[in-house]
C-alpha cells in the first residue's frame, strides 16, 4: 500500500479521524486539523462523502469536549495522575488553561477551539467552573459543527481551486487554517491587553465606590 495515497485509506479514515478528534480534546498536539482538512480534500475527489465527513469531524469534537468536561467537572482528573502518561495530560491541559484563564463563557467555548490549544482550554475551564451540563453541550455541538464545518471545506475548496495532490491541498489548508487561528489568538490578546491597560488606568471603572449613605 502506498502511504501517501489517501484513497487507499478511505475505508479507515472516517474512523480514524473520529478517533484523532476525540484523542485532540486531551492532547492538542495530536495533527487532528490536518485528518479533518484531508477528509474535506478527499471528499472533493470524490474519494468520501463530504456529509460523513462534516458529521466525522463534529461529533468527534463534541464527544472529546462532553469527557473532558465531565472529568474536570466531577473531579475525576486524580486518576489521570496515577500514570506518568496521564500526569503529562493533565499538566498539558492545566498549562492551557492558564493562559486562556479560568472564566469560561458559552461563546468563549466556540471560539476558542480555532485556536491552538484553545479547545482543550475551553472545555476544561467549562468544566472546573461547573458550567450547567444541558448548555455546555449544546454550546460545544454547535462549536463542534461550525470547527467542523471551517476545517472539511477548508481543505475542499483548496483542493477544488488548487488542482495540486491530495496530500500538498490538506497540508496547505492547513496552513491556512494556523494563520487564521494566529490572526485570532493575536487579535483577541490585543484586545485583552486594552481591557487590561484600561483597568489599570482606570481603576474605579472596574470598581466603582460604594453609593453614599444618606440618613
Amino acid at each position: 500500500m502506498d502511504l501517501t495515497d489517501f484513497g487507499a485509506w478511505s475505508p479507515l479514515f472516517h474512523p480514524l479521524t473520529f478517533l484523532v478528534v476525540v484523542i485532540d480534546v486531551f492532547i492538542p498536539a495530536v495533527p487532528s486539523e490536518f485528518l479533518v482538512i484531508a477528509s474535506g480534500t478527499m471528499a472533493s475527489e470524490g474519494t468520501l462523502l463530504l456529509p460523513v465527513a462534516l458529521l466525522t469531524a463534529s461529533l468527534g469534537s463534541w464527544l472529546g469536549d462532553i469527557i473532558l468536561y465531565l472529568l474536570f467537572r466531577n473531579r475525576l482528573t486524580s486518576w489521570l495522575d496515577k500514570y506518568r502518561w496521564g500526569r503529562f495530560i493533565h499538566r498539558s491541559i492545566r498549562t492551557a488553561v492558564t493562559k486562556a484563564g479560568k472564566s469560561p463563557t458559552y461563546a468563549g467555548l466556540i471560539a476558542l477551539r480555532f485556536l491552538p490549544a484553545g479547545r482543550t482550554a475551553g472545555v476544561a475551564a467549562a468544566g472546573i467552573a461547573n458550567l450547567p451540563l444541558r448548555p455546555f453541550l449544546a454550546s460545544a455541538a454547535v462549536g463542534g459543527i461550525l470547527w467542523g464545518s471551517w476545517l472539511v471545506m477548508l481543505g475542499y475548496i483548496t483542493d477544488v481551486t488548487t488542482g495540486f495532490p491530495l496530500w500538498v491541498s490538506a497540508l496547505l489548508g492547513m496552513g491556512v487554517g494556523t494563520l487564521v487561528g494566529l490572526v485570532i489568538a493575536a487579535f483577541l490578546a490585543l484586545k485583552q491587553h486594552r481591557k487590561a491597560k484600561t483597568t489599570d488606568e482606570h481603576p474605579d471603572a472596574a470598581h466603582p465606590p460604594a453609593a453614599e449613605r444618606t440618613d
